[in-house]
Parts: C-alpha cells; sequence; structure tokens
C-alpha cells in the first residue's frame, strides 16, 4: 500500500475507517504468517510420532512390567 493510497482512503472515508483497514490487513497477514508456522511444526511433529511408533517394535518398559506382575 502506497503513500497516495493511504491519502486517498482517508480523504474518501476517514482516519479511523481508513486506520481500521490497515490494521485489519495486518493482523490477516501476521496471523496468517503464523498459522503457516504452526501447519508445519504440527505436521513435522506428526511425521516424528509416526516414525517413533514404527521403530518401536516390542512393548516398552512400562508394558514389560506390567505383564510381569499380572
Amino acid at each position: 500500500m502506497q503513500v497516495t493510497d493511504i491519502v486517498s482512503m482517508v480523504a474518501n472515508v476517514g482516519f479511523p475507517v481508513t486506520l481500521c483497514f490497515i490494521l485489519i490487513k495486518y493482523v490477516l497477514q501476521t496471523v496468517g504468517e503464523k498459522l503457516d508456522h504452526m501447519n508445519s511444526t504440527i505436521s513435522e511433529l506428526t511425521r516424528e510420532i509416526k516414525s517413533m511408533e514404527e521403530n518401536n517394535d516390542g512393548p516398552g518398559p512400562a508394558d514389560q512390567a506390567g505383564a510381569k506382575h499380572r
């Protein structure tokens, strides 16, 4: 958004409305970037969990201890 665009918006709709538009644009852009980052992090965690589950062939130590007491 260029300065001339901002001046034109202020002249047409007023300062408070223009400021709201600018803030909404900023917030939506920032939230979008954070959601994209969170999405990639969750995907990476999902891959790691699946990898750990595939590598874990037998029962874990807690499962083995519980089986001895039964």
